[in-house]
């Protein structure tokens, strides 16, 4: 056994201490998630009574879909319906990105070979990662569940919804490290554990919308927290299925992992060219080479995804047909289903956001990994950071207007409604600005905080949309709200300043010139 998992403890204790801000985000955002909505559920419901008759209106086919049939008619059972999604998703991502952080990534920076070049065993890097996933997954959920406790929730309801959701979130960190045995790389490591999750995640949509029962629905983690049943009669016992299989996959990794070399997959790495393309032979032909992987995968996916929308949008009518805060949105645009369209795109372009994220990100990585040898070679700055501005900036809208031109050419084809093509299509292409300043904000940070740009740009993306929730729940003022780019193209609206788009251009292009500028006075991969 020494020579398997011999300074495990002391490599956990090094993991748990490293990324502090990554930590800390992950253990509080789910108590402070849990603690918004149950005290705007406080607020809007101050009596069973009034729960009550928003009940029928609460449960429509597209809530439905996402949260799952509402369980009990109270304050608490609406705030477990509510919250448990999310809470899967935000566990399982952070969980998949430490483990893939601390397997894969660690191994293909060589630390997995420096570590065992001293005294550890062949598998303590594994375990170490495992067990400070698993342990910081538990205090999320120990601080969740005192969340919920001091707001005045019962404990056996409360730990029951902590419960599921922190033994889904470990399930998913085990599978990704499970999944990290299969590719030398990190990004193709993590590509498909978010793949997974996605798929995960479809399966419980569509599980959700036929409304019938599926044995394979208790091996999906997306459905643990429905299944333990919080505040309606708690199935303890449930919980020991993610048990089972977190114990059968965390053994599946190891056997893996001592049955590999260090730095080899068991999917066998593609060998390259001996001479590059004659093609890739500046800067713009190398930043595709690093971006059309990102670029092409959201751009197929958007395209088919928003083609499917647009093609079942009469289906979905029903979903907001009973949503009283969408009355005007459907008044002003003629119909139910356009008022749906509407408001899908309107998510899809919040969403393509993450893509300028990680667009930019890309950007980063090249300079850390790049940049001295690129910067020796008669390369200026500013044209290293307009290669890549090409698909944060350019490959954000066409997503975007691809996404809006196949939703408006299925909506032709699925509802017969002639105009939807160009409606949709100008729809999205007049959400653009707000993406673009995304992006602005991305490369502001380049240019000033380049070690905590990845950190800083999601969080303030994370900010913009916990606003857009707040503002829908009318929980902070007109004058906060406009402070996030999403205030000046949501449809719920009924009037916007005809400056905005221009507003929003020039203030993306001061925030780009300044992290351009910045990124020439400051040192190269800082």
């Amino acid at each position: 056994m020494k020579k398997y998992f011999h300074g495990t403890l002391s490599l956990t204790k090094l993991y748990l201490r490293q990324n502090r801000i990554f930590t800390l985000v992950w253990l509080l955002l789910p108590g402070i998630w849990v603690a918004i909505n149950t005290i705007s559920s406080l607020v809007l419901f101050p009596t069973q009574n009034a729960l009550a008759e928003m009940g029928i209106s609460l449960i429509d086919p597209l809530t439905n879909a996402m949260h799952g049939p509402l369980l009990d008619i109270s304050v608490a059972g609406f705030v477990a319906w509510r919250t448990k999604v999310f809470l899967v998703l935000l566990g399982g991502i952070f969980s998949m990105i430490h483990m893939i952080r601390h397997t894969r990534l660690s191994e293909e920076q060589g630390k997995r070979e420096l570590l065992e070049a001293n005294v550890t065993g062949s598998l303590a890097t594994l375990t170490a990662a495992c067990i400070s996933m698993i342990v910081t997954n538990a205090i999320a959920a120990l601080l969740t569940i005192f969340t919920m406790v001091a707001l005045g929730l019962e404990v056996i309801g409360s730990l029951a919804h902590c419960l599921g959701f922190f033994a889904s979130a470990s399930v998913l960190g085990i599978l990704a490290g499970t999944v990290a045995q299969f590719f030398v790389s990190a990004t193709a490591a993590r590509g498909m554990s978010f793949g997974l999750l996605g798929a995960l995640f479809g399966l419980h949509i569509m599980w959700n919308v036929s409304g019938g029962q599926n044995l394979l629905a208790y091996f999906n983690p997306l459905e643990w927290p429905l299944l333990v049943r919080p505040f309606a009669g708690e199935h303890f016992i449930m919980l020991l299925i993610p048990l089972v299989l977190g114990a059968a996959l965390a053994a599946l990794s190891m056997w893996l992992m001592a049955h590999r070399d260090v730095g080899a997959g068991l999917v066998p790495q593609r060998t390259g060219r001996a001479f590059a393309k004659p093609g890739l032979c500046n800067l713009s032909a190398l930043a595709w080479r690093t971006q059309k992987s990102l670029f092409l995968a959201w751009f197929c996916f958007y395209g088919i995804f928003s083609f499917a929308m647009g093609y079942a949008s009469y289906l979905m009518v029903n979903a907001v047909s009973s949503a009283e805060a969408l009355t005007s949105l459907i008044k002003r645009l003629g119909g139910i289903d356009r008022a749906f369209l509407s408001l899908m795109l309107y998510i899809f372009g919040m969403l393509i956001s993450i893509y300028v994220m990680m667009s930019a990100g890309i950007l980063r990585r090249e300079e850390t990994a790049k940049g001295e040898t690129l910067l020796s070679l008669p390369v200026q700055r500013e044209r290293l950071v307009l290669s890549h501005m090409v698909y944060i900036f350019g490959g954000s809208a066409a997503i975007m207007l691809m996404s809006g031109f196949c939703a408006g050419l299925g909506a032709v084809i699925g509802t017969g409604d002639g105009t939807a093509l160009s409606r949709l299509f100008f729809e999205m292409t007049g959400m653009i600005p707000a993406i673009w300043t995304i992006g602005g904000i991305a490369l502001l940070l380049f240019g000033t905080l380049p070690r905590w740009m990845s950190g800083i740009s999601y969080g303030v993306l994370t900010l913009f949309l916990l606003m857009e929730i707040f503002w829908e729940q009318q929980q902070i003022p007109e004058v906060l709200y406009a402070l996030s780019p999403f205030s000046w193209i949501t449809p719920l609206k009924a009037v916007q300043p005809m400056a905005a788009p221009l507003a929003l251009y020039i203030v993306t292009i001061m925030l780009a010139g300044i992290g351009i500028s910045l990124f020439q006075r400051r040192d190269a991969a800082l």
